[in-house]
């Protein structure tokens, strides 16, 4: 199991990297050199290049956030991030992902993916951080179904 706040979503350009001859990204890279599957493609949110698995609702998300006046990051200040960059891969033959996890007996809190249709609209309309959640990306809750493979070594010592 591999997971990790990649801060790069699946359908990002390929750049070439020094330490390559080929054009790649995380998504790819992963992928390619790990040979482990990403849950959102297990549980059919994006196919395995990365683009989303369902064309009315493209919008497949773990962020959805605005940056404030008191960023850290001032070029970026007013823009609306909605993005796929929090990610788990597995080699687990099935994965099942929560749709909200309780805070308390009367609160739920989503969890990742959200999805929606466009950035406009919905989406800007419930940006994170919240009072409900108070991080900018949301938790990511899965149960990995592993396969376990049992050894037994017996060992047989003979009293001289």
């Amino acid at each position: 199991i591999f997971a990790l706040d990649a801060n790069s979503r699946p359908s990002f350009p390929p750049i070439k990297p020094a330490s390559s001859s080929s054009e790649t990204n995380v998504w790819e890279t992963i992928l390619r050199d790990t040979g482990l599957e990403s849950i959102w493609v297990q549980s059919s949110y994006l196919e395995i290049t990365g683009e989303p698995f369902n064309p009315k609702k493209p919008f497949v998300v773990s962020v959805n956030k605005m940056r404030g006046p008191s960023s850290n990051q001032p070029s970026k200040i007013g823009e609306h991030q909605l993005e796929l960059i929090d990610h788990v891969f597995t080699n687990g033959t099935t994965s099942k992902l929560f749709n909200s996890v309780a805070l308390n007996s009367k609160e739920l809190v989503p969890t990742a993916p959200l999805l929606y249709k466009s950035k406009e609209g919905e989406a800007e309309l419930n940006l994170y951080p919240s009072s409900k959640m108070p991080s900018d990306h949301l938790p990511v809750v899965v149960d990995i179904s592993l396969e376990t493979h049992t050894h037994v070594s017996l060992l047989h010592f003979t009293q001289l």
